[in-house]
Order: C-alpha cells, then sequence, then structure tokens
C-alpha cells in the first residue's frame, strides 16, 4: 500500500520526507520482515521515486541504521517522559525504564518491527554498533539512577529478559504474570535504594 501525500502541490521538508521513509520502511518490517525491504520496496511504500530516497539514504545500511535511531529516539523520548513522571527519586529512571520498555514491547506491531531490526543486527555490523552503544548508554544511566549498582543491574537485565521474551515469543509471561513481575520490578526498585 503506497503512502499518501499531505502535502500535494507542496514540497515537503527533508525532515518530513525523511519520516515518511522511516514510516513507510517500518511497516514493511513489520508486515513482511526484514528480508523484504528493499529501498525501491520502501520508495515505492512511501511514494516517493526511488532517486528520492537514495537522496536521504544512499543505500540499505545507510537506510537501516537510520531506522534504528529514529526508533530508538522515540523510545528515549517517551523515557524521559516517564523519567519525569518518576520524578527524583533513587531509582526513578531505572522505573521509567522498565515502563517505557513493556510499553513498546508489548505492542504487538512494535515486537515485530523490533524483530526485524534485530535481525538486521546479524547483517548489518553498523546497527549492531549502534544499539551497543545505547545499551552502554543505558546502562550507565542504570548504574548512576541512586541504586545499588549490583541490584540495579540485575532490575535492567530481568527487564530486558521480559523485552526480549516478548519481541520473540520466547514463552513470555501472560498479562498476570507481566503484571506482578512490573510490580515486583518496582517494589525491588523502591527497596533497593543506595
Amino acid at each position: 500500500m503506497r503512502a499518501k501525500s499531505e502535502n500535494i502541490g507542496q514540497r515537503r521538508t527533508a525532515a518530513e520526507t525523511r519520516e515518511l521513509i522511516f514510516k513507510a520502511a517500518s511497516q514493511i518490517l513489520i508486515d513482511e520482515g526484514l528480508s523484504s525491504l528493499t529501498l525501491a520496496k520502501a520508495a515505492e511504500q512511501a511514494g516517493l521515486s526511488k532517486g528520492g530516497l537514495l537522496y536521504h539514504f544512499p543505500n540499505k545500511v545507510a537506510l537501516i541504521d537510520a531506522i534504528f535511531e529514529y526508533h530508538n529516539e522515540i523510545f528515549e523520548r517517551r523515557l524521559e517522559q516517564l523519567s519525569a513522571e518518576e520524578g527524583h527519586a533513587p531509582g526513578a529512571w531505572l522505573k521509567a525504564y522498565a515502563r517505557a520498555s513493556v510499553e513498546q514491547i508489548t505492542d504487538a506491531d512494535t515486537a515485530s518491527l523490533y524483530a526485524s531490526l534485530f535481525a538486521a543486527e546479524e547483517e548489518y555490523a553498523s546497527a549492531h554498533a549502534l544499539m551497543r552503544q545505547k545499551y552502554i548508554n543505558w546502562q550507565d544511566k542504570v548504574e548512576n539512577c541512586g541504586l545499588d549498582p549490583n541490584w540495579a543491574l540485575l532490575i535492567r537485565l530481568t527487564v530486558d529478559g521480559l523485552w526480549f521474551s516478548e519481541m520473540h515469543q520466547y514463552g513470555p509471561p501472560d498479562l498476570n504474570q507481566r503484571k506482578w513481575l512490573i510490580s515486583k520490578i518496582m517494589e525491588l526498585v523502591d527497596q533497593n535504594h543506595q
């Protein structure tokens, strides 16, 4: 399905065009997976010429890297919002990380998208490096969130395990189990201030 142009008769900005490309490529990843994502297909889905897409992304590696960054920015904006809601109590950032992670991965389309993106890590070393750096940055925040760093690591790895279980559908918890896990994660944060 081809994306409809919202700016008929008007020129889109570069940012608007990139957003259109990200949404089109992401939909292909959700619906069909990584192997179906081509520059030509992404251009068609976005309602652009292949040359129009190549102006922004000269190759598939650049597109995959940009999609990773695009979705990580969405996650990090949500993480910042939830962190602000949590306030400045010890462990607030870790609670926000848990909430944002669970929100993100329990959406079926988002889980499918991330499964495709993580499959790209095997083929695209630069995408793998981007994710590795994100986790290094997040781990630094985990260690400095005001909890005992070892407890904070245990909590982060529990959240990440839940995230990967949901993403790959590796025996994910049912709704009641997920609620219980999240409540226990929040209790652990509250009980393990430095």
